[in-house]
């Protein structure tokens, strides 16, 4: 194995130090930790995850977010991104992204990408959907793909341990599978392991409490173990690893209903209404309007404008320009599977009482408890750091980077070239021959919109930043304020 990537679920930068995470700190700080490394929008896992391994926005590969609606699929249907849903798209549609993933990419050259995780199925098929052609394997404990590795696995290993918070028990396996089946039986070029802690504690406790702190303990301790064997493993001494997380947390301040809400102010008739499409996503809210009706689309944004609780919006070119709106391909989210209109909830930076910062309204969970998906900077701020041979030594480096960006570096790192096309970059900056971080080029972008109506602005802005042609969200903000 040439290329280790260890995604750790919700960590968040500062949540790396020498008190919650002394093995982590320790490595990186022996090689290199991007501090302002970026999720896509929304920012929640899977569509993150597909991003990671394949490098493209949402609005190229396919993926809008957690709980979406796929119009080529099922017009009328809401539903959450898992791996039996998924399967039932591929059999329909023939392939469920529209883009070649690491897994297709590398079968082109002969070589295997294998992937083993603790969180969701959705998560785990989207890593590497087409495992079961391309050579690869994906393994989660609800399936397994090849189909037929999942006698061999339990055979070996038994069943999976019970799902618990902290997960601690699947951690350990997750190891287990990679160091002692896939390293030594497989050798893959590239393999991945993806740790469901700290998100499922944060979920469940909160941001910074008890559990979930325990539960980073938990996946150091478990990291260092993987470390040390997979370099003892003549397979995989020389080994690149990367460290990377999905996205930030907030603390949920406000539970919002949005169904309801709508049904109250008239614009829905009842629960069972599919006038307007709605798909929750913590922090986040896609609409999709029946036959994308700019009318109807109109008088939603004028309506989520005068609540509190509404943030910044996007709106997809199936509708056309809504004024007040930002357009959805400035956040990468514009393709055939955008949804008409996305908003994200409104946040602040304000602390929780364990000292986090980032509150945000949320369309699940409970107050106090942890969430993401939206667009503030506490959320779309995550880790990305890496260590082995080919990475400078004791770097700390401030250039943007993204979760784009993680497949064009493997194939870079892996010498490589692919005629897949990528959004993402090869982080050059990072390499122990590459180019001085000092001499990266960035350019930092604003862009506002308003509406007025009744005496009062709606006014959003959404700040960016790009390094040539990829581009990165910082954060995005909604403010009103009378005429």
């Amino acid at each position: 194995m040439k290329v280790l990537v260890v995604s750790f679920d919700g960590l968040q930068p500062s949540q790396i130090n020498e008190d919650l995470m002394p093995n982590l700190f320790g490595y990186l700080n022996e090689g290199v930790i991007f501090t302002n490394h970026h999720a896509v929008y929304p920012s929640v896992t899977r569509i993150n995850s597909t991003s990671m391994f394949s490098g493209r926005y949402p609005g190229s590969h396919g993926i809008a977010a957690n709980t979406v609606v796929m119009r080529d699929f099922d017009p009328s249907l809401v539903f959450s991104v898992m791996q039996p849903e998924l399967e039932n798209v591929r059999e329909k549609l023939g392939e469920v992204l529209y883009v070649k993933n690491l897994g297709d990419m590398l079968n082109d050259f002969g070589e295997k990408f294998v992937a083993i995780g603790a969180g969701t199925t959705g998560n785990s098929f989207l890593q590497n959907p087409n495992a079961h052609r391309n050579g690869g394997a994906v393994v989660n404990p609800e399936f397994t793909l090849p189909y037929s590795l999942e006698k061999k696995l339990d055979s070996i290993f038994g069943d999976w341990p019970t799902e618990d918070i902290p997960n601690e028990k699947r951690l350990k396996r997750c190891v287990d599978v990679m160091t002692k089946y896939f390293i030594p039986e497989i050798n893959p070029l590239v393999g991945l392991i993806w740790f469901s802690e700290p998100d499922k504690s944060h979920h469940a406790d909160g941001v910074g409490y008890e559990i979930g702190n325990q539960a980073i303990k938990y996946a150091d301790a478990h990291f260092a173990d993987l470390v040390n064997e997979v370099r003892k493993n003549e397979n995989s001494k020389d080994t690149d690893i990367i460290i990377i997380s999905d996205h930030g947390y907030s603390t949920i301040q406000g539970v919002i209903d949005i169904k309801r809400e709508l049904i109250k102010v008239g614009l829905l008739d009842n629960e069972h209404d599919k006038k307007i499409l709605i798909a929750p996503n913590g922090g986040s809210v896609l609409f999709y309007v029946e036959n994308s009706n700019i009318t109807l689309a109109t008088k939603l944004a004028r309506i989520l404008m005068k609540f509190d609780w509404c943030g910044p919006m996007f709106c997809s070119s199936n509708i056309g320009n809504i004024e007040g709106l930002l357009p959805a391909e400035l956040i990468g989210i514009e393709g055939s599977r955008c949804p008409d209109i996305t908003m994200s909830f409104q946040w602040n930076s304000e602390k929780n009482k364990a000292g986090y910062k980032g509150m945000i309204y949320s369309s699940s969970g409970d107050v106090g408890l942890g969430t993401h998906g939206s667009i503030s900077k506490h959320e779309m701020n995550n880790v990305f750091g890496a260590f082995g041979p080919s990475f400078k030594k004791g770097l700390v480096c401030c250039t943007p980077t993204g979760n784009v960006d993680l497949t064009p570096t493997i194939m870079h790192l892996l010498g490589l070239k692919t005629d897949t096309p990528f959004d993402g970059r090869p982080i050059f900056e990072a390499l122990s021959n590459g180019i001085n971080p000092e001499h990266v080029k960035v350019n930092s972008e604003e862009f506002t919109s308003e509406y007025a109506d009744n005496g009062e602005v709606f006014q959003q802005k959404l700040i960016m930043s790009s390094i040539g042609n990829t581009h990165y969200i910082d954060y995005a903000e909604r403010n009103s304020f009378p005429t």
